[in-house]
């Protein structure tokens, strides 16, 4: 089987991305959400849509979908005030959102069969996650009916008890926690001068409590942590393999320079993952 991974778009999509994937032979797609450019004033949406998209997809906001620049600032300065301002409107944003991606389905907390043939499953994991604990609680409280890292943790590892294939792909907008501390690595905070680990517990947990009940993780797929770290002018690692898993982050921001349009190939055989960068030319 074959898919792409698109990470952050942040604005960066066209008429020629959605001809490309179309025409495609992958199988399905995973966006893992942050699609529209930061903007400073007004709802966090992107200025195009993805209507002329047949293809498979699957996608999980990021951090920038559907929320407000009050609520972001909440989180990142961990502002009561700016977090309770920034859930007002959530609902309509969101409503927003999932009209501008149709027909691909906002989704969260949900599995999906990717293949019944090689025994393949698709966790989607929590929304809005954006590292350093856990993120938007009111947003999540009132749509999941989760409201703390705990509560992640406890769906999670039922999501999985309710999977019956053997094999799990999860999608996640961040990456977990456990792979690294320094500025470069795939989770790492590079915008901390001496760097920590950006990921995520419940993802962590919920990869760990997969393998204890039998299952495998070939891939766990992310954005949200960009490859250029602008600060020190270096790459942060994009591809990691360790534990009978490939961590994947797709955020190549901007992911169209000079006429070329970045994504992530992912192969599946059945037993293992393969993962190419790609630049095309379209």
């Amino acid at each position: 089987m074959k898919f792409a991974l698109i990470g952050d778009i942040h604005g960066f999509w066209n008429r020629k991305d959605t001809e490309y994937f179309n025409a495609s032979d992958y199988d399905a797609l995973f966006f893992t959400g942050d699609l529209g450019r930061i903007r400073f004033t007004g709802s966090l949406l992107p200025k195009f849509n993805l209507s002329g998209l047949t293809k498979k997809a699957f996608l999980i906001p990021g951090n920038w979908d559907g929320t407000s620049l009050p609520g972001i600032l909440g989180e990142v300065l961990n502002q009561g005030l700016l977090k309770r301002a920034g859930s007002i409107g959530y609902a309509g944003r969101m409503k927003a959102f999932a009209q501008s991606i149709r027909p691909i389905p906002i989704m969260g907390y949900s599995t999906a069969v990717l293949s019944e043939e090689k025994d393949l499953a698709l966790i989607v994991c929590r929304p809005h996650a954006m590292g350093n604990g856990f993120s938007f609680e009111r947003n999540l409280n009132k749509n999941y009916l989760v409201s703390n890292m705990e509560d992640s943790i406890n769906k999670l590892k039922k999501l999985i008890d309710s999977t019956k294939q053997e094999n799990i792909f999860f999608l996640s907008h961040n990456g977990p926690k456990g792979l690294g501390s320094e500025r470069t690595s795939i989770y790492g905070a590079d915008f901390l001068a001496n760097g920590g680990d950006f990921g995520d517990e419940d993802l962590t947990a919920a990869i760990e409590y997969a393998k204890e009940k039998g299952k495998k993780v070939p891939a766990v797929l992310s954005g949200h942590m960009h490859h250029y770290i602008p600060a020190i002018k270096k790459e942060r690692e994009s591809l990691v393999y360790t534990g009978g898993t490939f961590y994947i982050n797709g955020a190549k921001v901007p992911r169209i320079k000079r006429g070329k349009h970045f994504h992530t190939k992912i192969e599946w055989n059945g037993n293992s993952v393969t993962a190419i960068q790609l630049w095309e030319e379209l």
